[in-house]
């Protein structure tokens, strides 16, 4: 198997694509319309600023998750979790910013499957 398979097939990668997909979704379906990240994610180059990206990205999409749990109670958005952090980290690393950044958006900008649900 590829050294490019494995990170875009990574379940960390998957994760954070996938909050990333929802970040960017319509506010409706419980999206942000946040489209800052995806731009801050095209120019990063340097381990440093992913970090800060990252965190960027976590604080608007942990507003966001909030208000989405707060407009309909009971419901309780995705996340990633910490081990899924430590991993996209590990794997900017390992395979370099760009490649983990492309990954990332690639996951975010791809049509999900049918069953698939935008927020658990």
């Amino acid at each position: 198997m590829s050294k490019l398979h494995k990170l875009f097939s990574n379940p960390a990668i998957e994760h954070f694509g996938m909050a990333l997909r929802i970040a960017i979704g319509k506010r409706e379906y419980g999206g942000c319309e946040d489209y800052a990240s995806l731009v801050e994610l095209d120019y990063v180059e340097k381990e440093e600023q992913f970090a800060i990206v990252l965190k960027k990205f976590l604080r608007r999409f942990d507003a966001c998750a909030r208000r989405y749990e707060r407009e309909h109670p009971g419901r309780i958005s995705f996340k990633p979790n910490e081990k899924d952090l430590d991993e996209v980290v590990k794997l900017a690393q390992e395979h370099g910013v760009r490649l983990v950044c492309a990954a990332l958006m690639s996951h975010a900008l791809v049509r999900s499957e049918k069953g698939e649900k935008k927020n658990e």
